[in-house]
């Protein structure tokens, strides 16, 4: 195991933490006939869960086309990691300046994001095989199951051990650094970063399993993620995906003995990064359907019949001149339709399961339950260079129904019934026509490309050649079931009613992915940054006249810890208060005072002792936020630890409310 040790923190460095509002009865809801009156037994309870984890799964298409995205895809894994374990800061005296680097010594810098401290992050293959029926590259049991979803293919996947990409003779110089070695038994399932020096659970035994060196997990990422090709031509990024998580179990357990087990943590934030130019073939296979078929109203239709050349599947995939496409027949039917081999994307976001018990629940929004907000899914796959947008409410947001048609009668989550028609299409300069309707192009054996490559020229002579074989002719195709589950993940209203804007799509046909990682970077930031409370808490002037809010904060320990620790702030609670219902220690944490706004100092704590305090100040990243809950480089939190917030606050009662409670 490499260590490296983490920098000290400043003790003037101020920490944002989660505050959500979660008490029954909205508190920032509109009302009818409004008069102030003072509840004192009223409370105001907001949830702080804080996070500085993420668990990252990056799901990597190992085709034949994929070499050059995979080189751009680990030129970028350097500026990611930095970017997530060390955002850049914000300027309070100056909150329209660009993000800059932090500086300790300046106490206006504020992160513009929190930083992630301990990260997770596990690789596999879009490579499932072929259910025995067709030779894709594979031989023997290889061919039936592929690299079925296992983390580190590399060491685990029994179609990679047959293509291992040092083993290639293709293999070009500086694709794979000489420090990764040819041992394919070097890396565990999954590699980790931490930066937390005091949490003990980043020490995890066994060589290369875990580093606190930014540079160095760099590097193992991009020994990690750099497949190459020779994978299966038909990618099912989506089913992989699933199988990782769902069906090989994942989540860090007691007694939990699969083979993916401890990659998910509870309380980490879910970030799915799909590679992929293809559309997603997830072939219906019943021995995977773990009831879904049932669950979902029907009976398994077994599909592995798509890998037979003399199954109507092949009859029906995109020809010309007498020859077939192996993934032309994922276009060639309507979805849904008895051609359909592939599984519903139900399968992998089913919106249903939380309004109708006993429909299918093992979906990925299963693996955070009640919590969707806490994974993020973003593809670099076949569309536009452009992704068409749409203006909602001052936001630019991806025009799903652009990339995928309009929504027929069923809404906007019937892919089934999307009008196909619609969707975009276009010229992309002299590199040829592009379309996201998987219409076949004339006169060609594939369809229209969602994009081509950018700066590319049509060949002279060949303009159908879609593979890398064709200099300057790289295409991709429109991966219209991956763009489906971005968009459920970006509109779908299961976060509280509401959009969780947790997904993302950008090109794969890009030049350079920094504009795409930094897009998926800041989209796992977002989910990590503090939100603003939804109203402002009650104040009072303590006996130095310095400001402090009518609330206490408690803190649920993280699991381990046996005590409080006074030197961080958090102080013991007698009783049976002082355990949660999961049996963890409650402490209370100490409460930093404010300056008052008459005294000409500006609203920071009078002290940087260990504790937290209310901060009323304007927030540089959303200047309409003065209302905010923040700790003190001291007591921050540690990874694990939850926070509850309550306050005895005068509360505006309406005519339609209980006098009683407050409440409708």
């Amino acid at each position: 195991m490499n260590k490296s040790p983490a920098k000290p923190a400043n003790a003037k460095r101020i920490i944002w933490v989660t505050a959500a509002a979660v008490s029954a009865g909205c508190l920032d809801r509109p009302v009818a006939s409004v008069r102030p009156q003072i509840q004192s037994a009223a409370q105001y309870v907001a949830s702080a869960d804080r996070t500085d984890r993420v668990d990252l799964l990056v799901v990597v298409d190992n085709s034949g086309s994929m070499a050059a995205n995979q080189s751009n895809l680990m030129a970028q894994l350097g500026p990611m990691i930095e970017q997530l374990v060390s955002p850049r800061c914000l300027s309070r005296a100056n909150p329209s300046a660009a993000p800059h680097a932090c500086d300790s010594r300046n106490a206006d810098d504020v992160p513009q994001y929190p930083a992630v401290k301990d990260l997770h992050v596990g690789v596999i293959s879009t490579d499932l095989g072929t259910a025995g029926q067709l030779d894709c590259g594979s031989t023997g049991a290889a061919s039936m199951t592929g690299d079925d979803g296992l983390l580190n293919p590399m060491r685990f996947g029994a179609a990679m051990a047959q293509h291992l990409p040092w083993r290639n003779p293709a293999l070009p110089a500086g694709f794979r650094s000489a420090s990764c070695g040819m041992d394919p038994m070097r890396f565990p399932r999954f590699i980790g970063f931490c930066s937390n020096e005091a949490d003990a659970s980043c020490d995890a035994p066994g060589a290369d399993t875990s580093t606190r060196d930014p540079a160095l997990f760099s590097e193992w990422f991009r020994c990690n993620a750099g497949l190459f090709v020779g994978g299966c031509g038909i990618e099912q990024p989506l089913e992989a995906a699933w199988r990782a998580l769902v069906h090989h179990d994942a989540r860090s357990l007691p007694g939990n003995t699969s083979q993916n087990a401890g990659f998910l943590r509870e309380e980490a934030l879910l970030a799915i990064v799909v590679l992929t130019d293809e559309e997603d073939g997830s072939v219906r296979l019943c021995d995977r359907d773990e009831g879904f078929s049932a669950q979902t109203g029907s009976a398994c239709s077994d599909a592995r019949t798509v890998f037979r050349p003399d199954s109507r599947e092949w009859a029906n995939a995109v020809t010309a001149g007498g020859q077939q496409d192996i993934n032309g027949r994922f276009y060639g039917y309507r979805p849904g339709s008895a051609q359909d081999p592939t599984w519903s994307v139900d399968r992998y976001f089913n919106r249903a399961a939380a309004e109708a018990p006993g429909r299918w629940s093992r979906d990925l929004l299963s693996l955070k339950p009640g919590h969707p907000e806490r994974i993020v899914f973003a593809a670099i796959a076949g569309v536009p260079l452009a992704v068409p947008t749409r203006s909602v409410d001052g936001q630019q947001l991806t025009d799903w129904a652009a990339l995928l048609g309009a929504p027929g009668p069923g809404g906007a989550d019937d892919f089934v019934g999307r009008d196909v028609s619609t969707a975009a299409a276009g010229t992309q300069g002299a590199a040829g026509a592009w379309s996201m309707r998987g219409a076949r192009a004339a006169g060609c054996e594939h369809v229209e490309p969602a994009c081509r490559r950018e700066g590319s020229t049509p060949h002279p002579t060949n303009a159908c050649a879609a593979t890398g074989t064709v200099p300057g002719q790289y295409m991709a195709f429109p991966s219209r079931r991956v763009i489906e589950l971005a968009r459920r993940f970006d509109e779908s209203p299961v976060c509280n009613g509401a959009p969780c804007r947790n997904g993302i799509v950008t090109s794969i046909c890009s030049s350079d992915y920094r504009g795409a990682m930094s897009s998926i970077v800041e989209k796992i930031q977002r989910r990590l940054e503090t939100p603003c409370l939804n109203r402002a808490l009650d104040t009072s002037l303590d006996s130095t006249g310095a400001v402090r809010a009518t609330c206490i904060v408690r803190e649920a320990q993280p699991d381990g810890t046996t005590s409080c620790d006074r030197s961080r702030g958090r102080l013991p609670i007698d009783g049976e208060r002082g355990v949660d219902s999961a049996g963890r220690v409650l402490c209370e944490v100490a409460q930093i005072a404010t300056h008052p706004q008459s005294s000409g100092t500006p609203l920071a704590p009078v002290s940087d002792e260990a504790g937290w305090f209310y901060d009323q100040r304007p927030d540089p990243r959303n200047a309409a936020c003065r209302s905010s809950v923040r700790f003190t480089a001291a007591g921050e939190p540690r990874t694990g630890a939850r926070v509850l917030l309550e306050c005895i606050q005068r509360v505006e009662q309406s005519s339609e409310e209980s006098p009683a409670t407050g409440m409708r």
